[in-house]
C-alpha cells in the first residue's frame, strides 16, 4: 500500500466521517422502498413523483452525504491541512443533508409546498456549511492533482445545489417551473460534481490501494477546467445556439466521460495487485456503466435516441450504475482502511489485516446483489409491470447489505478495542 506523503496525523476522528458513511446506505435502501411501493407507473418517465423521490434519496441522501464526508477525510490527509471547525460543522452537514433528502423525497411524493420549503432550508444550510470552509481551504493550496480537481468539483456541485434550490423554491411558492433547469441541474451535479470528484479521488486511491501507476498530473489538473468550460458552453449553446451546434458541448462531455472511464479501466488492468478485490469488482461495474451512460448521453444529444426511455436509461446508468458502484468500491476500501489505521494508533491494540475488517466473501456477495439490482433496474425500464417492484426490492436489499456490512465493520473495531485492556476507544467518542 502506497501511503507516502500522506499526513495521517491530520486525519479527523474516526466517527466524525464514519457516521456519514454508516448513514448513507440507508437512503439507498429507502429509494428501493419507494420504487417498490410506487408500483410500475414510477418507470413511466423521469418526472414521476416516485422516481424523483427515489432519485433524490440516492443523489442527496447517499452520494452527497458520502462525498462531503470523504472531503473532510481526504483534505487533511492528502493536503496536510484540516478543515476548520470540522467537529462542529460535520454533524450540521450530515443531518442537514439527511433531513433535506428525506423532506425532499416526501415533498415529491405528496406534492406539499411546505415540504419543499423545509427541504430547501435544510439543504441550503448544509451546502453553505460545507462549501464555504472546503473552498476556502482548497483555494489556498498549491495546484495538486487531487486537491485542485476536488476544488472544481465542489464549486460545480455547489452550482448544481443552487439550481436545485431554485427548483425547490419554485415548487414551494407555486411559481412556474424553469424547464431549462430540469436538464441543467442534473448535468452540473452528475458531470460537474460527481464525475470530477470521482476522478480526483481516483487519482489518489487507485495508486494507493490498487498499485496503479499514477497518471500524469496534467491530466488531473486539466479535467476540472475542461468540464467547467464545457458546462458553461452548454449553457451558452442552450441559450443562443440551434441545431447541431447546440449539441456539440453535450457530445464533448460524453466523449470526455467515456475516455476517462476507458482510461481508468485500462489502468485497473495494469494494476500490480492482480487478484480482483472488492474495489476492483465494483469499479469495473461502475466504469462499464459510466461508459454506457456516456454513450447514451451522446446519442441523446445528437438526437439519435429520442423518447421517454432514453433519459431513464441514461439516469439509471449514470447514478445507480456509475456513481453508486464507484462509491461502493471506495467505501469498501476507505472504511476498512480507516478502521485499520485507527487500530494502529491504539496502544496495545491487536495487529489485524485490513482485509479482515470486512470479509472478501461478504463483499463479493454484495457485489452479486448489486449487479442483480442494476440488471433488474435496467430491465424494469423496458418491462415495468413485470419487474418494477422486483427492481425496487433488489435496490432495497442492495442498500441494506451495504449498510449492514459497514455496521459490522464498526462492530469489529469496537470489539477489538474493548477486548484490549487499558485502551480507551477515543476514536469512537
Amino acid at each position: 500500500m502506497n501511503t507516502q506523503a500522506l499526513a495521517f496525523d491530520e486525519a479527523p476522528p474516526l466517527m466524525l466521517v464514519l457516521r456519514s458513511f454508516l448513514l448513507a446506505p440507508w437512503f439507498l435502501a429507502a429509494s428501493g422502498v419507494v420504487l417498490m411501493v410506487a408500483g410500475p407507473g414510477v418507470w413511466a418517465d423521469r418526472y414521476t413523483p416516485g422516481l424523483l423521490a427515489a432519485t433524490h434519496l440516492v443523489t442527496v441522501g447517499f452520494l452527497t452525504l458520502t462525498v462531503t464526508a470523504a472531503v473532510f477525510q481526504l483534505v487533511p490527509v492528502v493536503a496536510g491541512t484540516a478543515l476548520p471547525y470540522a467537529t462542529v460543522l460535520m454533524p450540521i452537514i450530515r443531518w442537514g443533508l439527511a433531513l433535506g433528502a428525506a423532506l425532499l423525497a416526501a415533498a415529491f411524493l405528496y406534492g406539499e409546498a411546505s415540504l419543499f420549503a423545509l427541504a430547501a432550508i435544510a439543504l441550503a444550510l448544509a451546502a453553505a456549511v460545507f462549501t464555504v470552509p472546503a473552498v476556502g481551504v482548497l483555494w489556498r493550496l498549491p495546484r495538486q492533482k487531487t486537491m485542485t480537481p476536488m476544488l472544481y468539483a465542489i464549486l460545480m456541485l455547489a452550482v448544481a445545489l443552487v439550481l436545485g434550490l431554485v427548483l425547490a423554491s419554485e415548487h414551494a411558492t407555486g411559481a412556474p417551473i424553469s424547464m431549462g433547469l430540469l436538464d441543467t441541474h442534473p448535468l452540473w451535479a452528475l458531470v460537474g460534481g460527481t464525475f470530477v470528484l470521482w476522478a480526483a479521488v481516483a487519482a489518489q486511491v487507485l495508486p494507493m490501494f490498487q498499485g496503479v501507476h499514477p497518471w500524469p498530473a496534467r491530466v488531473s489538473l486539466g479535467l476540472g477546467p475542461l468540464i467547467l468550460g464545457l458546462l458553461l458552453a452548454t449553457l451558452a449553446a442552450d441559450a443562443w445556439a440551434h441545431g447541431v451546434i447546440r449539441a456539440v458541448p453535450r457530445i464533448a462531455l460524453a466523449l470526455v466521460a467515456a475516455t476517462a472511464a476507458a482510461h481508468a479501466t485500462y489502468r485497473l488492468g495494469t494494476r500490480t495487485r492482480r487478484r480482483a478485490d472488492a474495489m476492483t469488482i465494483f469499479w469495473y461495474m461502475g466504469l462499464a456503466c459510466l461508459m454506457g451512460a456516456a454513450v447514451v448521453g451522446g446519442l441523446m444529444a445528437a438526437h439519435f435516441v429520442t423518447g421517454l426511455k432514453g433519459p431513464l436509461v441514461f439516469g439509471f446508468l449514470a447514478i445507480a450504475g456509475a456513481a453508486v458502484s464507484l462509491i461502493d468500491g471506495m467505501l469498501y476500501k476507505i472504511v476498512p482502511f480507516l478502521i485499520w489505521l485507527h487500530l494502529q494508533s491504539q496502544p496495545r491494540a491487536p495487529q489485524v489485516l485490513m482485509s479482515s475488517v470486512i470479509g472478501e466473501r461478504t463483499i463479493k456477495r454484495h457485489a452479486a446483489i448489486h449487479a442483480a439490482a442494476l440488471g433488474l433496474g435496467l430491465a424494469a425500464i423496458g418491462w415495468p409491470r413485470a419487474l418494477g417492484e422486483v427492481a425496487g426490492a433488489a435496490w432495497m436489499a442492495d442498500g441494506m447489505m451495504l449498510g449492514g456490512n459497514l455496521i459490522m465493520a464498526l462492530v469489529f473495531y469496537k470489539r477489538l478495542v474493548r477486548a484490549t485492556t487499558d485502551v480507551l476507544p477515543h476514536a469512537t467518542l
